[in-house]
C-alpha cells in the first residue's frame, strides 16, 4: 500500500490502530521581489485510536508573517515583499487537530477501494493577510471527503473539502481581517517503482507521485474600527499583492518521490509549479520535504512456566 502513501494528500487509509506516527513536513521558496528564503516548518503527531479513525495534532511555524499588523496598513500592504522591509521572524504559528474515518472497505486481490470522511480546526497565534486561507496560518474548521483506488502498483486519489476560515481580530487597533471561504480539490497519483514484488517488510521502496492541487476561495475583508477597509486603492501597487487580496482560483501540480525504509520509515521530497494561474500563499517553485516515521509496539513473548 505504499504508493497511496501520498507526500501532500490525505488517503482514505487510516494509521494502524494503536501506532503512533511522527511527521515533519518543510517547505521553502524564494519570495519576489526580494529573494529572501521564506520557510515554513511542521510536527505532526498522528494515532491509529482504532482500525478506522485517526487522530493527529500539529504544530506548525514559519517566517511567512509578522507577529501583528501594523500601524501603517499603507506601507506594509505596498512595500512587505520588498528587501528593505523589515523582515518577518520565525515564530509559532498555530496548532491544529484533526479526525480522520474510514467509512467504506472493499477490498480484493492486490486492490482496494476506500472512503474517508475528515474534519480538522485550528487556532492560529498570527495574522494571515491573504484571500487564500490555510489552517494553521488561519484559526478555522475544514472539512473534506476522500476517496482511494489501489490496483497492484498504481493507486490514485481524489480530495474534495471547504475550509471555514475565522476572523483575525486585533481589538487594540480595531482591526479585523477575514480570509475567504475556500472549495478546494485535490487529484493524487502513486507508482509502485520498486520493489516489483515484496519479499521482505525491509525491502526498500521507491514510489514516483503527481498530485494536482487545486483550490477556489473568495476575496479577503477588512475592517478598521468597524468601518469596511477597501483594497482597492492597493490596484497600482505590488501586483502580486492585490491579486492576493482578490478572490482566485488555481491547480498547481505537485511532482515528487518517495522513499520508505524497512516500511517503517518515509522520506518524500518535491516541487510544486503552477499549472492554472496560481496560488498566493506562496511563490513559485515552492520545494518541499517530509520525514515521517511509524513506532509499532512489539509484542514481548510470555515467560514459559
Amino acid at each position: 500500500m505504499a504508493q497511496e502513501l501520498y507526500p501532500y494528500a490525505e488517503p482514505a487509509s487510516t494509521q494502524p490502530k494503536g501506532v503512533v506516527g511522527l511527521r515533519f513536513a518543510y517547505e521553502n521558496f524564494r519570495e519576489l521581489p526580494s529573494q529572501r528564503a521564506r520557510n515554513f516548518g511542521g510536527i505532526r503527531l498522528i494515532y491509529g485510536v482504532t482500525e478506522k479513525l485517526t487522530a493527529s495534532v500539529s504544530i506548525t511555524g514559519s517566517n511567512h508573517h509578522l507577529k501583528k499588523l501594523p500601524a501603517d496598513l499603507s506601507s506594509y500592504f505596498t512595500k512587505h515583499h520588498q528587501k528593505d522591509y523589515p523582515q518577518n521572524p520565525y515564530q509559532i504559528e498555530g496548532v491544529i487537530a484533526s479526525l480522520k474515518y474510514r467509512f467504506l472497505n472493499l477490498d480484493g486481490h492486490q486492490r482496494h477501494f476506500r472512503m474517508a470522511a475528515m474534519g480538522a480546526a485550528a487556532k492560529s497565534f498570527i495574522p494571515h493577510d491573504g484571500a487564500e486561507p490555510r489552517l494553521g496560518d488561519n484559526s478555522g474548521v475544514d472539512g473534506s471527503w476522500i476517496a482511494t483506488l489501489l490496483i497492484k502498483r498504481f493507486a490514485v486519489s481524489l480530495t474534495n473539502g471547504y475550509l471555514f476560515p475565522f476572523k483575525y481580530k486585533d481589538e487594540n487597533q480595531g482591526y479585523e481581517f477575514k480570509s475567504g471561504n475556500c472549495r478546494y480539490l485535490n487529484l493524487s497519483f502513486g507508482y509502485r517503482l520498486i520493489p516489483s514484488a515484496y519479499s521482505s517488510y525491509s525491502n526498500l521502496n521507491v514510489n514516483l507521485y503527481v498530485e494536482f492541487i487545486s483550490a477556489n476561495y473568495d476575496r479577503a475583508n477588512m475592517t478598521v474600527d468597524g468601518q469596511p477597509y477597501s483594497f482597492d486603492i492597493y490596484q497600482n501597487a505590488d501586483r502580486y499583492i492585490y491579486s492576493s487580496l482578490q478572490a482566485g482560483s488555481y491547480t498547481e501540480m505537485r511532482p515528487s518521490i518517495q522513499l520508505i525504509f524497512y516500511s517503517t520509515t518515509r522520506v518524500e521530497m518535491g516541487v510544486a509549479h503552477p499549472i492554472f494561474n496560481q496560488s498566493y500563499l506562496h511563490f513559485y517553485p515552492m520545494y518541499f520535504i517530509s520525514i515521517h516515521k511509524n513506532f509499532f509496539r512489539s509484542k514481548k513473548e510470555g515467560k514459559k512456566i
